[in-house]
């Protein structure tokens, strides 16, 4: 018996997870009915391929830590995946320890595109801080996390002091 539907959904599931929206989606594009879709969907299901809360577990633990995502950004990346609202929004609450572990990997990230002597300029403080909003940390962490920084750097980077092109140079 030819199952086209379900025969390009598991080439599709060997080269990566997938959750089951993007799964239908993709099948969908390819110009399968819908009803030959869901069968192969259930299927799947049924031999334990698809599991959407695991997958987004994974994706959270991954994302957040490794990546530096936080938890709006987590949140709203598995939506746009299709994830189930709750789901989503259940998975993506995140400890203590993997919330400091993805800031500190957020932080990391935004400070090494950031021009020197960025800590010495508000608006480039202000960019550093859009930048962690935007990785899906809340504005307050932001500011406390850049703030904290730029402290740090304030106090431990001489080097660059009064050097030409630094923004606190007297000249």
């Amino acid at each position: 018996m030819d199952h086209p539907a379900y025969d390009t959904a598991l080439k599709l599931l060997a080269r990566r997870d997938h959750f089951r929206a993007e799964l239908r989606e993709k099948l969908c594009r390819k110009d399968f009915e819908r009803a030959e879709i869901e069968t192969a969907l259930e299927r799947l299901d049924e031999l334990g391929l698809l599991d959407d809360e695991a997958l987004a577990v994974r994706f959270v633990e991954f994302r957040s830590v490794d990546r530096g995502w936080g938890p709006r950004r987590l949140v709203a990346e598995l939506r746009r995946r299709g994830v189930d609202a709750g789901l989503a929004d259940r998975v993506a609450v995140i400890d203590d320890e993997t919330h400091d572990r993805a800031l500190a990997t957020a932080v990391r990230r935004v400070e090494r595109r950031a021009k020197q002597g960025w800590w010495r300029l508000p608006e480039r403080r202000a960019r550093l801080v859009q930048s962690l909003v935007g990785r899906g940390f809340s504005t307050d962490t932001a500011h406390r996390a850049i703030a904290e920084l730029a402290a740090e750097r304030e106090t431990t980077d001489h080097e660059t002091d009064d050097q030409p092109g630094d923004p606190g140079r007297f000249s």
